[in-house]
């Protein structure tokens, strides 16, 4: 790999997707039986340049050097999160590599293909009122103004929405300049956050906006328990299982309650007394509660006591992951009706609000 790549652990960090890209590329060749490192290279090739080209590879010169595999992504500090290591040593004890990382890449396209989903049915509504404000703004600036000073010239009355219509130019026109700084000003700041912070605790940012935050919330439980499903499935400890989870989901709320939980239950408690906290340090619990379902330690207590745990998991993930798709269909119906109110209501106001006046001043000349 050449210096002017870069190194791949230098200020950056691979994306779950990456890590789920890469896990979908690793099981394909362990299936397979080709050979891992020229793979990874063609990969790479065909990769933008960046970080997760640099990572790849890194990879493959580690792999070509002689280094087993789960070594080779372990020692990859800076670009290899540490649940996709733990992925790789699991498939690895388990002798199923290539069937352990591709459960895994299943289970994180879950929450990227909701998400996506969420974003698409977003756009329409969202670019809907976006082109109504221009045109608003446009006959603002262009006819309303003009209009006012004719109304006001002849002495027309105005009826009650042509007043209202008036009303809403003049505090555009005064708040238009502190709106458009505080619009730029909140880019900036998203911009900087997502600069200076970690995707988990830009998650666990979204998580709390109303609407999207419920969506965010059921995707990333979702992800939670079919993760743990399958670490617990392939016969990863317990506490290990929960660590990885935890930073697999990308979720800063969710990572601290799987800390918490894994300490817990290193501590001989088990998953469901742990999940439902009120044991040891408050900050853990009131941690564990604000990020994890409330119903979901009863589930686990009923299934601990059937040696059912991750079919529990995976029934209560699938059960998330359809709430989720439910709150994104609702979010984006929910979004595009009240556009198309918008822009019902923002043109009748404009055309009636004009144009009734301007009735009363043509019968007036005409007269």
């Amino acid at each position: 790999m050449s210096e002017s790549e870069g190194t791949p652990g230098r200020g950056w960090g691979m994306s779950a997707e990456e890590a789920a890209r890469l896990s979908r590329h690793v099981a394909g060749a362990s299936a397979s039986g080709l050979p891992l490192g020229p793979g990874l290279r063609a990969l790479a090739e065909e990769s933008r340049r960046g970080g997760f080209r640099n990572a790849l590879n890194d990879l493959a010169d580690r792999l070509e050097r002689g280094e087993p595999l789960d070594e080779a992504v372990a020692s990859g500090a800076g670009w290899a999160p540490a649940h996709l290591g733990g992925m790789v040593r699991a498939g690895v004890r388990a002798g199923d590599l290539g069937g352990v990382l591709e459960r895994f890449q299943a289970v994180s396209r879950v929450g990227s293909d909701l998400r996506r989903s969420f974003r698409i049915g977003l756009a329409y509504p969202i670019l809907a009122v976006a082109l109504t404000l221009v045109v608003f703004l446009l006959v603002d600036m262009l006819i309303v103004d003009r209009f006012e000073n004719i109304f006001r010239d002849f002495g027309v009355p105005l009826p009650t929405m042509t007043i209202v219509l008036l009303a809403i130019s003049h505090l555009v026109r005064f708040l238009g300049p502190f709106l458009i700084a505080g619009f730029l000003a909140l880019l900036v700041a998203w911009a900087v956050f997502g600069l200076v912070s970690s995707r988990a605790a830009r998650n666990a940012l979204i998580a709390r906006i109303p609407v999207v935050g419920s969506l965010w919330r059921y995707t990333a439980w979702s992800e939670f328990c079919h993760l743990l499903a399958m670490l617990i499935e392939s016969k990863v400890p317990l506490p290990e299982a929960l660590r990885m989870t935890g930073e697999a989901v990308e979720d800063r709320g969710i990572d601290r309650a799987c800390r918490s939980m894994a300490r817990s239950v290193e501590g001989g408690r088990a998953l469901s007394a742990a999940m439902a906290g009120g044991v040891g340090d408050r900050d853990d619990s009131g941690a564990i509660r604000r990020a994890m379902p409330r119903g979901l330690p009863r589930l686990l207590k009923w299934a601990e006591d059937r040696a059912a745990v991750a079919e529990v998991l995976r029934v209560a993930g699938e059960t998330f992951q359809a709430r989720s798709r439910a709150e994104a269909a609702f979010g984006g119906a929910a979004a595009g009706f009240l556009a198309v109110v918008a822009v019902i209501v923002g043109f009748f106001v404009v055309v009636v609000g004009m144009f009734l006046p301007l009735i009363t001043l043509v019968s007036r000349l005409s007269g």
